[in-house]
């Protein structure tokens, strides 16, 4: 059968021809390198549909193919001019059990055809139809095979930015810098096409940060070109030459003046902490060891409000309101801009002021400062004639300061990452059998299979079970082994700021009355009670406003406790049966009929529901000033949480939580857990329904989920439990 519109795998101007020169008339210009548009269907002619071997392995029709084979009509290994088998189309239209059968019946796994001379597997690739691509080789497909322009599959899946793909291939030995007819590695190509996921997961795995092409360009180079920021700075991180030349001797730098991406890369040189010109940063005064250690940039961002907090209430209780509030604000952003000029030269994490301890430090000084004014001035003044308040402030102010300190150098519940890359393959192995492979049940950046409720946080590079949110405010996770000592601490806090409030005034009060006090701004009585202790009063003004983002996180860890629900799953609207977005809908689609992904709800180029997120997260938008804030604050978390507790009716209803066990069991389990309030407990650890159950290797959702009714009326999926493969 003629095929003359086969998918060609022509990619335009590679990354290789007249790689020397970067111009736009002798090499890669601005164009970034895209495939030709590839076509799913083999061409239609005059043959009857149930005699049209080609157009039956695209439609996945077993039973006519069935027929056709016991006819001796054609073969497996039936090929047209082109030498493109049944395989070919079954594979690049993902038809997962018409490539099941066609392989059982003996058809070559590694044929070659198209304009391309490609394999199926190869074209399965070109589509990220990773599953397919799993089953050739698991069938004897050679991945180190290559096409006519001398990619082999690595390449493909690695153009086409498909990051679970590429973990699938690292995974079968394929050597990491293999190299194609122009010399270019695979992170040459991740870094020219701006996959900053595929850059990540190449140069983790071993990838040469240095590698050179026929042409003489480096990785570094390629993602100038490309002008991607986050694919620059991976690069610089993992020790890329800066000052590499090519075969025409063009540095990085003039690479991206010709790629008109200079600032993206003076931008990426200032976060790694180099000058423009790529040279290292001198830091002032002899500071360089300080600014690049970590630890001593960890302490001394989280010690500098301590000194921030103090001069701002000293200046506001000892200079006039009209003088003292805007040497303040002077003082306060002097202090900040301090701070930032250094996290400017410090460790690339700490960029960002809010990415340090910083915030952490503004409570921790309250707290010491409230603490040392108590101490000193509140409890000799008011021990005698008010003793129960001041037990009840000393005790909750240590219980505040205990689970404060605890959690926030508590372990928060890390997943344990695998140890050796024998036991990563296996558990993508597993996964493939159970088609779960996908963002929802492996993380690429830890390599390992995420348990239920866990999130992989940016900030602390890892996987928290139980993710609840990385909190600011203790420079740490809050996840199953923190979240209880998490909630004891706020709402210790919520009462000690209450109780101080109430020592604060029976201390003012029994202060003598000043002489000769004046206020140009407040009435006399108001003026007499602040003259007593100015200090005192604008520290516990500066406590009563900690209350805003106190209280509303109360509320809504209160309110989450009696629906077994974290943070996170509050913010993503209670979805968590994460056998649903892919797995689920395979073995659906397979239920149904059919094994296309497109028909199943799932993108042909993804992974999934999101397929952006096989290439990496997608860009957040910023928030402005006020945005920023109220996540800080929990602001957001709060009206999100008070929303969802106003909906009414059955159209209304939240997402089944099959964690919950009602509001009673749920606030059992939390506070009766028999985990130790004063010390560390088995990480990962939770009672549920009563039971002790670990998060770290909680893979299933409850029983409960497959009973298939609930109490209140909402059925349950079942099929996810069965083999999509006995489906067919």
């Amino acid at each position: 059968m003629s095929s003359k519109t086969s998918p060609s795998e022509s990619r335009g101007p590679s990354p290789g021809q007249n790689s020397g020169s970067t111009s736009a008339s002798n090499g890669p210009s601005n164009t970034e390198v895209e495939m030709k548009p590839m076509r799913s269907d083999p061409p239609k002619g005059s043959i009857p549909l149930g005699e049209d071997v080609m157009q039956l392995a695209r439609m996945g029709e077993i039973g006519a193919m069935q027929n056709l084979f016991a006819a001796k009509k054609f073969t497996a290994n039936h090929r047209d001019e082109e030498g493109i088998t049944p395989l070919h189309w079954a594979a690049i239209n993902n038809q997962y059990a018409m490539c099941k059968f066609l392989l059982d019946s003996g058809a070559d796994v590694n044929a070659k055809g198209g304009e391309s001379v490609a394999t199926p597997a190869m074209w399965a690739a070109q589509r990220c139809h990773y599953y397919i691509v799993n089953l050739l080789l698991q069938n004897g497909g050679d991945p180190l095979l290559t096409d006519v322009q001398g990619y082999n599959i690595l390449h493909l899946a690695t153009i086409d930015g498909n990051a679970f793909l590429v973990v699938l291939l690292l995974h079968q030995e394929i050597p990491v810098d293999v190299v194609d007819q122009q010399g270019h590695t695979g992170l040459m190509w991740a870094a020219y096409k701006g996959y900053p996921a595929c850059v990540d997961l190449f140069l983790r795995w071993g990838a040469n940060a240095n590698a050179v092409d026929e042409g003489g360009l480096t990785p570094l180079h390629w993602a100038l070109v490309k002008g991607s920021m986050p694919c620059v700075l991976k690069l610089l991180e993992f020790g890329a030459d800066r000052f590499a030349q090519t075969q025409d001797g063009k540095s990085p730098a003039t690479v991206a003046q010709e790629m008109n991406t200079l600032r993206v890369w003076y931008r990426s040189l200032n976060e790694r902490g180099y000058e423009p010109d790529g040279s290292q940063k001198v830091v002032p005064f002899g500071m360089s060891s300080f600014v690049r250690n970590k630890s001593l940039m960890a302490k001394f961002f989280f010690l500098w409000p301590f000194l921030t907090i103090l001069l701002a209430i000293w200046l506001l209780s000892n200079l006039a309101i009209f003088i003292g509030v805007p040497v303040v604000l002077v003082t306060v952003f002097g202090m900040q801009y301090i701070a930032q000029q250094v996290a400017n030269k410090g460790p690339s994490e700490y960029r960002i002021l809010q990415k340090t301890p910083y915030l952490a430090g503004v409570f921790a000084a309250t707290l010491f400062w409230v603490g040392f004014r108590y101490a000193f001035k509140v409890l000799p003044a008011t021990y005698s004639s008010n003793p129960i308040l001041n037990i009840l402030f000393a005790v909750f102010f240590c219980l505040t300061a205990y689970f404060y300190v605890f959690a926030m150098v508590q372990d928060p519940g890390y997943v344990p990452k695998l140890s050796s890359r024998n036991q990563q393959r296996e558990v993508v192995k597993e996964l493939f059998e159970q088609w779960k492979f996908d963002e929802e049940n492996f993380c690429i950046p830890c390599m390992s299979r995420k348990p239920l409720r866990s999130k992989h946080c940016r900030r602390c590079g890892r996987c928290v079970a139980k993710h609840d949110h990385h909190c600011p405010w203790i420079d740490n996770c809050v996840g199953s082994n923190n979240l209880r000592h998490f909630v004891l601490y706020i709402v210790s806090l919520e009462a000690g700021i209450i109780l101080f409030v109430q020592l604060t005034i029976a201390y003012i009060t029994a202060l003598p009355a000043p002489t000769g006090a004046t206020c140009s701004v407040i009435n006399d009585k108001l003026c007499d009670y602040f003259s007593r202790d100015t200090f005192t009063l604008v520290l516990t003004i500066w406590t009563i406003l900690q209350l805003v983002w106190v209280t509303m996180l109360c509320a809504v860890q209160l309110v989450q406790i009696s629906r077994n629900q974290t943070t996170s799953e509050n913010m993503r609207g209670h979805h968590i049966d994460r056998s649903y977005p892919s797995s689920q809908a395979f073995a659906s689609a397979m239920t149904a009929g059919t094994t296309s992904m497109e028909a199943a709800g799932l993108s042909a180029t993804g992974t999934g529901p999101n397929p952006a997120l096989a290439r990496g997260p997608a860009p957040r938008p910023r928030g402005g000033c006020l945005q920023q804030w109220s996540s800080l604050l929990g602001i957001d978390t709060f009206w999100t949480t008070a929303k969802d507790g106003l909906r009414d009716g059955p159209q209304a209803a939240r997402p089944r939580n099959p964690f919950s066990r009602g509001v009673i069991t749920n606030c059992r389990d939390f506070w009766c857990d028999p985990a130790p309030l004063f010390g560390k407990r088995q990480s990962g650890s939770a009672m549920l329904g009563g039971e002790m159950v670990n998060y770290h290797d909680m893979y299933e959702p409850p029983t409960r989920m497959h009973t298939g009714s609930r109490s209140d009326g909402v059925t349950y999926r079942s099929v996810a439990a069965e083999d999509p493969e006995r489906m067919v």
